[in-house]
């Protein structure tokens, strides 16, 4: 049987597509950059991660671009973490009715009373003993999506268990003894790591909004009894308000990321900063 050119090209065209389809990444979505660093921990370059909330934006605040849109429809799974702003009011009802396994990551943990406007705290990702947990169900889920790589991701969580467990030793360690216990901070994101070292975090930040000069009075009063040593900003909120309350008190200015790309170092650096401030 006798080919045409053309007909031999068009069958070389579709065997390089399907080729190129079976050469390239499945995408797995997660709302933020922490997770991404779970998955990434994980699977290494198993897979491509959709982040949907990109550096330097606000959760409460995001919006859904059409890129991170058109690799979500491509995802076989969405890590959430469960109630966030961003994921309740513009994530959630786009998943609605489409095949994509969502996993609400704050399901499976003991949640804390919320602030800044949230019943439960959403912010359960920043405490080296529940990332261990959040790691634990991204293996299992990735571990029942692709069971040919169950045993490396098996692997890799043991090793992530091991490194979250020398986070909490250090901060256990690094935390304890220490007379004064509380912290300031803009936006409230460090509920579960000040939990879970008996810290108590004061926010600047009123019920979510921008805080009124009552409020302000309040949080200055209260910086000077209790001594604060510090106050915490993020780059994805002002600063003018936690900068205004430490040239009134003298409280030292740092800055975090509790939505860093790197969890593990990010958590290392509050550890660190807490340890060399609180007395």
């Amino acid at each position: 049987m006798r080919y045409s050119r053309f007909s031999i090209l068009l069958l070389l065209f579709f065997l390089h597509a399907g080729c190129r389809r079976g050469m390239e990444k499945e995408t797995v979505s997660v709302t933020i950059l922490p997770q991404k660093y779970l998955v990434e921990r994980l699977a290494g370059e198993l897979l491509e991660v959709n982040v949907l909330v990109p550096p330097g934006m606000n959760p409460a605040t995001c919006d859904l671009t059409t890129g991170v849109l058109k690799k979500l429809h491509d995802s076989r799974i969405c890590f959430t973490i469960g109630n966030l702003p961003f994921e309740t009011a513009q994530l959630y009802p786009v998943l609605q009715g489409k095949e994509i396994e969502t996993v609400r990551q704050a399901d499976g943990l003991k949640l804390l009373p919320g602030s800044c406007g949230h019943v439960a705290d959403p912010h359960v990702w920043f405490s080296p003993r529940n990332a261990a947990l959040m790691a634990e169900e991204i293996c299992r889920v990735l571990g029942k999506n692709y069971p040919v790589h169950r045993e490396r991701f098996a692997a890799n969580l043991e090793q992530l268990r091991r490194e979250f467990a020398e986070v909490d030793s250090l901060a256990l360690a690094a935390l304890d003894g220490k007379m004064q216990r509380m912290f300031l901070i803009y936006h409230p994101a460090l509920t579960y790591f000040a939990g879970a070292y008996g810290l108590e975090q004061l926010s600047i930040e009123e019920e979510g909004k921008e805080p009124s000069p009552v409020h302000l009075k309040k949080v200055v009063d209260r910086v000077r009894e209790r001594e604060i040593p510090l106050v915490f900003v993020q780059s994805q909120f002002d600063t003018q308000n936690a900068e205004a309350i430490a040239r009134e008190t003298g409280i030292r200015v740092v800055s975090i990321d509790p939505l860093s790309p790197d969890l593990k170092a990010e958590l290392l650096h509050v550890v660190r900063i807490l340890s060399e401030n609180l007395r």
